[in-house]
Order: structure tokens, then sequence, then C-alpha cells
């Protein structure tokens, strides 16, 4: 397709959507608690972690839900200098659904850097060279100094190291995380933490027998709803490592019991779903996810409606670092 004219469709496709947006009834938020870092004075690093946006070219309401959540980001009080998507970005993996995702996160001027990562439902339809090429495009929009050939990346904020994993081959449900990503993955680990500093693995789909699976998948399988086959691989190389926060998405579980678990020696973490009203118990919206707060001695994770611009508190937790 002629590239002026894909870009003309994508247009008219994106004023489309926000006329289905404004006929669901969206309205911004009242944002009356505007995000703002709970000790602006101290802390060394903020980020918005959101999970599983799952735009739709034919879904408005997640489209709907999403833009609410980018506004809240919008403003915000202070900078914010990540925004980080666990996976699931497309419903389908198509240009046109990053592209309308791309339109929203690109007018949000309060994030410094974004670091997206891919899901199951990014790349299950594609080609997996078509997949890397439309992932890569989209990072390079949002991240120009980012290039990447493969799904998997790390980057580095404020001296700290956010580390991309993903699928190295198209598979439906699950990721295959091979070899080579594993041996990179230990490399990426053992810098990243050599200075007692914390260090965040983001993976769409969680390790097995964490975050109430295979229970909240419905399944009695045991690899039901996780990463797969490497499960025990990864663990055995984030236990090497102090200070590892695992975060993942997936699910589309609630705020609740089942968000944040003790896994050997680093935690797991699982987000609700931004774009689609989330499942298994707790606090279930869309548009919920986490504010991530590093400080000198902890990491502080902030729940928020994203879409009604508030903090829930009582879904927090705050890990110390060793």
């Amino acid at each position: 397709m002629n590239t002026v004219f894909a870009n003309i469709m994508y247009k008219l496709l994106a004023f489309l959507m926000s006329l289905s947006i404004l006929g669901c009834g969206f309205s911004t938020p009242e944002n009356t608690e505007p995000i703002m870092s709970k000790d602006s004075e101290s802390v060394k690093l903020s980020a918005v972690y959101w999970g599983d946006t799952q735009v739709s070219d034919y879904m408005p309401e997640r489209q709907k839900n999403v833009l609410a959540a980018c506004m809240d980001v919008k403003n915000a009080a202070e900078t914010i200098d990540a925004l980080i998507i666990a996976g699931d970005i497309a419903e389908n993996g198509k240009i046109a659904e990053y592209k309308l995702i791309l339109d929203d996160l690109k007018s949000i001027t309060t994030v410094r850097h974004f670091i997206p990562a891919t899901g199951n439902h990014d790349i299950r339809l594609r080609l997996f060279s078509q997949t890397v090429k439309t992932f890569g495009d989209f990072v390079g929009e949002l991240e120009p100094d980012i290039k990447i050939d493969k799904l998997y990346y790390s980057y580095e904020i404020n001296g700290y190291s956010f580390i991309v994993l993903g699928s190295a081959r198209t598979v439906f449900e699950e990721a295959y995380i091979d070899e080579e990503e594993l041996v990179w993955l230990d490399a990426q680990l053992a810098s990243a933490t050599a200075e007692g500093k914390p260090a965040f693995v983001i993976l769409h789909q969680p390790l097995k027998f964490t975050h109430n699976l295979p229970n909240a998948w419905n399944s009695p399988f045991d690899f039901a709803g996780s990463v797969g086959a490497q499960s025990d691989e990864i663990i055995a190389t984030l236990n090497k490592y102090d200070n590892v926060f695992l975060l993942t998405g997936h699910l589309h579980s609630g705020l609740g019991e089942n968000n944040f678990e003790q896994v050997g020696n680093f935690i797991s973490v699982n987000v609700p779903s931004v774009g689609i009203v989330s499942k298994d118990g707790g606090f279930e919206a869309a548009g919920t996810g986490y504010m991530i707060e590093v400080y000198e001695n902890s990491v502080l994770f902030r729940a928020r409606n994203f879409v009604a611009g508030a903090y829930m508190p009582e879904y927090d937790r705050e890990f110390s670092l060793r």
C-alpha cells in the first residue's frame, strides 16, 4: 500500500474511532488526585505500569479506556520517567491498531520514555518477521534511539535497567524464550544489579504457579496462562540476583491478593488490563494499574485507577531493597 495513502487511511480510521468513542460517552477523567510521587524530593525514578491495552480498530470501548488513562497521565502534576506497557498492546497485532495507540501515547508530554513489550495478541496472527518489523517501528516512533531486530531489548533510565523479554517465534498463547535470550537475560541482570540497584524485567505472561495460576486461567494444565515451557529456566535466572522485579500482565486479574508474589529471591508483579474490564476477583474495572516509585532503599507500587484519576492505597505494596 502506498505510504501516503496508508497514512491517510490510518488518520481516517483514528477519526472514525474518535467519533465512536464520543458515542460511547467518553469524558476526560476528573483527575481529582493528579499523579504525583509520594515523596517528590526523594524519588529516584517514577513509572506508569500498564498491561494489556489491547487496542482494536473495531472495539471502541477499549480505545475509550486507554484514551482516558492517557489523559490521566497527561494531567500528571510532575514529569514521569517512564511508561511501561507489559504486552498485548494491540488486539490483533495490526499496523492500524498500533497507529491508534501510538497517537494517544505520543500526545503524553509528561512522560520522558516509553517501554513497551509484546504479548501473545501482538504476535500470534502474524508472520514472525512481520511482527518484529511492526513492533520495531512502533518502538522506534516512541523511542527513536531504540533500534531492535528482536522482540527483546533493554533500556536504562536514571541508571535503572528495564529488561524487556519477548518470544523468539510466533506462538498463540504462550511465549518461546530461546537459549540465546536466556543467556542475554543473565548478562543483563548481572550488569543491572551489580551496584545493588533494582532491575525491572518485563514479560507479558507470568510464570507458572504464580498469581493464582493455573486457576486464574480456568485450566488444570500446569503451564496454562503462563509464559510456557521456559518458565523454570527464567525463574532460575532471576533467582541468581537481588532486587529483581518481574513485571507481567496477560491475566486481566483485578487488583487484590494475587498481584504480588515472592518467587524465591525476586518479586513477581501482575498488573490488570488497562483496556479491558478485569476479572478473577479483587477490584474489577478497566483502566487500573500501578505507579512505580523507586527510592534509595525501596520500591513502591502505588495502585491507581487511571480512568477515574485516583490512587487506590489499599492495594499498594512497598518492597525493601537489599
